[in-house]
């Protein structure tokens, strides 16, 4: 069983940023602002063969205007009880508050391993370090996270505490990365998928402000899913850290094999959603779209939401899946499209194939003249997957129309059969030898 190591203190004292410094990413958001960290973020810590999950927590005793701070601290809390070892981060220049006091009386009561780190030793205070043995806890370290000092020395106390904990790596099936606008239930589409309430549920839009990993199994598969802060219009986003978050929401993105985007039931294709829709189409990762609070929904709503969706050029292509995370209704056909349609993203397409889908093409619709020259396709071949990028050889293809252009991906599309998969065409025309 792996183990588990979280890092707990009250907000501000730099867990996010000894996060991402041990898990040598950037997975958790850094900022001066309190209480960014609303959700756990949970990454794996490695030395050699031994394998740890490191997890990332909300600050206990958050702002007053923070309406989260109940659920951050019921987080924390499961958080400590969940885990083998427990780090205590605190910060030498703002010195003990009543706050740390309040979490070390928890954390003595949980009966964890503790490792006490103090953070922010660069900045003389008027206290010192030694203040902090106070809160009697043997095991101490001094750093600097702003300054990579003794981080390291974390990571080995870690792996100290777990000699014989061997990794025990699980297959990812595929990663899927949810996107949509605020509030139509990313965050409660995955907690549906599990036990207990990992991310933070709220009807305030806003609540997830960073990209969340969490791994589902499904009848013998593991899915990693990643949650992303919700996309508004750019004209309300104003705070940087929420800008960061839409980028590192499509940068998740682009990592993933597959999207999820949701749409809500009761508040249904607005401008917004096809302006994020055509984000998702120029990363070009297969995609499901799933209407959330489906619950909500007569029988005669749901064909015309249906109907509404084919309407729609840019979204015939992708399956549509009803979903309910309230009722937990939809599991199984949700399941079944991802399978479904992460094959498609692995089909081989043959050349045969494909020049044998051209020459219909070509039959059903000739290719126009552009003034003077007519265009001329010789043939065709699969270049990238996920998205299949399909690649045309031949003469003046510069001048191929737009239309035509649709044309020829909608005749693929249908051919190939591949429901969810993004198609790109790329056209190369052939130099003359004799200029």
């Amino acid at each position: 069983m792996k183990k588990i190591v979280s890092l707990v203190g009250r907000t501000n004292v730099g867990k996010s940023s000894i996060f991402n410094m041990l898990t040598k990413s950037t997975k958790a958001i850094v900022s001066d602002l309190e209480g960014l960290t609303r959700d756990r973020k949970i990454s794996q810590l490695k030395d050699g063969s031994n394998e740890v999950d490191l997890i990332d927590t909300g600050g206990f005793f958050s702002s007053k205007k923070d309406q989260f701070e109940e659920q951050i601290i019921l987080q924390a809390y499961e958080a400590i009880f969940n885990s083998d070892l427990v780090i205590f981060v605190v910060d030498n220049k703002a010195g003990i508050t009543p706050y740390d006091k309040e979490i070390a009386k928890i954390l003595r009561k949980s009966n964890k391993n503790i490792l006490l780190v103090i953070n922010k030793i660069d900045v003389k205070s008027a206290e010192g370090p030694d203040v902090f043995q106070s809160l009697g806890f043997k095991e101490q370290i001094l750093v600097s996270a702003s300054h990579n000092q003794n981080i390291s020395e974390i990571k080995k106390r870690i792996f100290e505490h777990f000699p014989q904990n061997l990794k025990t790596e699980r297959d990812i099936f595929t990663k899927i990365c949810i996107v949509g606008k605020p509030n139509v239930g990313k965050s409660s589409t995955i907690n549906s998928f599990l036990e207990e309430e990992r991310l933070i549920v709220s009807d305030i839009p806003g609540t997830t402000v960073d990209s969340i990993d969490t791994e589902v199994s499904y009848k013998g598969k593991n899915y990693l899913f990643i949650d992303t802060a919700g996309v508004r219009k750019k004209s309300r986003v104003t705070q940087k850290e929420e800008k960061f978050s839409v980028i590192k929401s499509f940068d998740s993105l682009q990592k993933s094999d597959l999207c999820l985007f949701l749409l809500d039931s009761k508040n249904f294709l607005k401008d917004q959603d096809l302006t994020i829709f055509n984000k998702v189409l120029s990363i070009g990762r297969a995609t499901i779209i799933v209407i959330n609070k489906s619950d909500l929904l007569s029988k005669v709503e749901v064909k015309s939401l249906s109907e509404k969706i084919k309407n729609q050029p840019e979204l015939k292509n992708f399956p549509v899946v009803f979903y309910s995370a309230k009722e937990k209704k939809g599991i199984r056909d949700l399941f079944n499209q991802i399978y479904r349609v992460f094959e498609n993203t692995k089909t081989r397409l043959s050349t045969n194939k494909l020049n044998s889908i051209l020459k219909k093409a070509l039959e059903r619709k000739t290719i126009p003249f552009k003034g003077k020259f007519k265009p001329k396709i010789r043939y065709v071949h699969k270049g990238s997957s996920n998205p299949h990028t399909l690649i045309f050889h031949g003469n003046s293809l510069e001048k191929i129309e737009g239309s035509y252009e649709r044309f020829l991906k909608n005749f693929y599309l249908k051919n190939l059969r591949l429901d969810g998969v993004h198609l790109n065409l790329k056209f190369l025309s052939s130099k003359n030898p004799f200029k």
